[in-house]
């Protein structure tokens, strides 16, 4: 398999819903899970016939093109870039704080109250992460400034009586954005996939793309990733931990829905469920019907081993064609050294 990177930049706010938290116009987060992503590529694979999505979604099923969530990025003043991923989901080792005295241990409840708020951390900064975790100290993580959330009033005129609400977005910084992992078994698959994100990034990603959400460009060149290290410190990182398939320590970068034989594995590792929902959108439908929600592992979620996943169908009355959701996953094996 060959790895490669692609940076979006956002030319407008974004709106990506947050079901975990209700679904509501005004639950937003900042980052694209990877199922959202994969519903959006097929709409524009769609545009191109049938033969093209079908194609696209036979391609992903079989893991010939995986890719992974949307994630942030910052780029610095000296033209370095810090690429973060989720932060790893980890049982902390209690048993090396007991010589710590009162003091310390309030310091440290301290810090790591303050850290549980963080959902991503460099990738750079992962060995430094899991060795905390073994002697009992807080790490000092880096967190750059991303994006700001802004949430803006709007009058429904279609009923009756005027209804207000209010619609949730963030505005990405002009040298942040987030970025995808996409890896390929056919190289020529890589130009595929570029020509789908240019035209998605046309058309939009996420809600309210009919009142211009979601428009971006490709910030950067592709760029492939090797096993001997990157440009910088941060994608460096990931390249070492895409190719650590015989790591102990296995973490999710894209929603995982397990294989049954996985069940046991799922059951000793570390992992957060999340909801995922939305609504589909056809031309046949005639208006956007609520898809079914289902629970999945969250990015972050970390296993003994890389599990398999599964491509998820669903049937939808009035629509000719079935509707897929991406819950095979990508793994990053994780060391500390």
């Amino acid at each position: 398999m060959a790895y490669y990177i692609f940076t979006l930049k956002f030319l407008t706010p974004v709106h990506f819903g947050d079901a975990a938290n209700g679904g509501f116009l005004d639950k937003i987060a900042m980052s694209c899970s990877a199922d959202t992503l994969f519903a959006a590529l097929c709409n524009e694979a769609a545009l191109q016939g049938e033969a093209v999505v079908q194609q696209f979604v036979e391609k992903v099923s079989e893991k010939k093109i995986a890719f992974s969530s949307l994630m942030p990025y910052f780029r610095t003043e000296d033209e370095d870039i810090h690429f973060y991923l989720p932060k790893p989901l980890l049982t902390n080792e209690v048993n090396k704080q007991a010589s710590k005295s009162f003091q310390e241990m309030k310091q440290l409840a301290t810090k790591l109250k303050k850290q549980k708020k963080t959902s991503f951390i460099r990738a750079s900064q992962i060995p430094q992460l899991l060795q905390s975790r073994k002697n009992g100290v807080a790490p000092e993580l880096q967190v750059d400034e991303f994006a700001v959330p802004f949430v803006s009033g709007r009058v429904n005129l279609r009923d009756e009586k005027p209804q207000p609400y209010y619609v949730g977005s963030y505005v990405f910084a002009d040298n942040a954005g987030l970025y995808l992992l996409c890896s390929v078994e056919d190289d020529t698959d890589v130009d595929f996939v570029e020509n789908l994100l240019i035209s998605l990034g046309a058309s939009g990603i996420g809600g309210k793309r009919s009142s211009g959400y979601g428009k971006f460009a490709l910030a950067d060149d592709r760029w492939e990733l090797c096993d001997d290290g990157g440009i910088y410190d941060d994608d460096s990182a990931i390249a070492l931990m895409l190719f650590a398939t015989d790591s102990s320590l296995q973490m999710c970068v894209a929603p995982l829905c397990p294989q049954q034989e996985d069940v046991l594995s799922v059951k000793a590792g570390a992992y957060r469920l999340v909801k995922r929902g939305g609504f589909i959108s056809s031309p046949e439908l005639g208006e956007n019907v609520k898809r079914d929600s289902i629970y999945m592992l969250a990015e972050g979620s970390c296993f003994s081993k890389r599990l398999e996943g599964r491509m998820l169908e669903q049937s939808i009355a009035g629509l000719s064609h079935r509707v897929y959701r991406n819950g095979l996953g990508m793994f990053l094996g994780l060391r500390d050294d």
